[in-house]
């Protein structure tokens, strides 16, 4: 769990900039933590909490347990009756924080507040945090953690300090993937930090179960496309990789994306196999990643939804 991780990869600047406001004590009350995803931004918000919360091994080993009387997260909750967890952040959740903010904080300092996913709170939900930012209590800090802070209400976003982090440099992901999947071969950890784009949290996927090929199937379904069975055989290897559809859409638009920027770059106002306008490109950019994102807020089917992306870009 990233609460546990001891270690911060990059994001120096962020950190340097929120310990100034410490020692400043200008210390805003809500933070909004952004960047892509894998970028680190859950383990950047830990990493704060330990800043306020004690940077003493017995304050961090109750941050690491979840124990921490002055730490509260809150996350998508579990659906039990579908024994999954739940689309959205709900009105109920964000009562808590509500709740645990009245308190007197046990330990004498701050009290803590980690949102994760803070986009994906419905409107009552969202609402509701809105309240708490206009009158927060005295003494609390709540950190928002979201890779899309679009989706955010405008009224959140504007009582909240942004802090994007940004991506990690080459040497930054070596020594992370060095401690992370030690076990793993410099080669591919090469090769993993070449197609992620500075995210430590892609690299770990890419790497997972030889995950590699799947960007073989990136490549493979942009040069060439596939049609008939071969896109149901290429959509059960993606299923079958653990996580398997996230990181597809992710290397998919990145390679879109890659592909477009070296287009404008050479001059050139069509790339491709069928050959497309880039305006046409980004439109299956934009669509892809719609997709990708209500498939996955309201848990709509896959496997569906794949075939689909891989029509869509293999279309004559």
């Amino acid at each position: 769990m990233v609460r546990k991780n001891d270690y911060l990869w990059g994001h120096q600047k962020e950190l340097s900039f929120f310990k100034q406001a410490i020692a400043r004590k200008k210390l805003h009350h809500a933070w909004l933590i952004t960047g892509q995803e894998g970028i680190g931004k859950t383990t950047f918000a830990y990493h704060l909490a330990r800043l306020l919360l004690g940077t003493d091994s017995a304050a961090i080993q109750r941050i690491k347990a979840g124990s921490h009387a002055d730490l509260l997260t809150i996350a998508r909750s579990e659906d039990k009756k579908k024994q999954r967890l739940r689309s959205e952040i709900l009105l109920e959740d964000i009562k808590a924080v509500g709740e645990f903010l009245k308190l007197t904080p046990a330990e004498g300092g701050w009290r803590v507040v980690i949102i994760e996913e803070a986009d994906l709170m419905n409107r009552n939900a969202a609402n509701s945090l809105l309240k708490l930012l206009e009158e927060p209590p005295k003494g609390s800090i709540l950190l928002l953690v979201t890779a899309h802070p679009g989706r955010l209400l405008p009224t959140i976003r504007s009582r909240c300090r942004n802090l994007q982090l940004t991506e990690l440099n080459d040497e930054e992901m070596r020594e992370g993937l060095a401690h992370l999947a030690p076990n793993i071969s410099q080669e591919k950890r090469e090769t993993a930090i070449k197609l992620s784009e500075g995210t430590l949290g892609k690299a770990l996927l890419l790497l997972e179960k030889d995950s590699l090929t799947i960007n073989e199937v990136v490549e493979k379904l942009l040069d060439n496309g596939f049609y008939g069975q071969d896109v149901y055989q290429q959509v059960d290897i993606i299923l079958q990789q653990n996580d398997g559809f996230s990181l597809f859409i992710n290397l998919l638009g990145d390679a879109i994306a890659h592909r477009i920027r070296q287009a404008v770059q050479s001059n050139k106002e069509s790339f491709g196999q069928p050959l497309r306008a880039i305006p046409h490109w980004i439109d299956i950019w934009q669509k892809i990643l719609d997709w990708h994102n209500k498939t996955e807020r309201f848990n709509l089917d896959k496997r569906q939804t794949l075939i689909s992306e891989f029509n869509l870009v293999s279309a004559q």
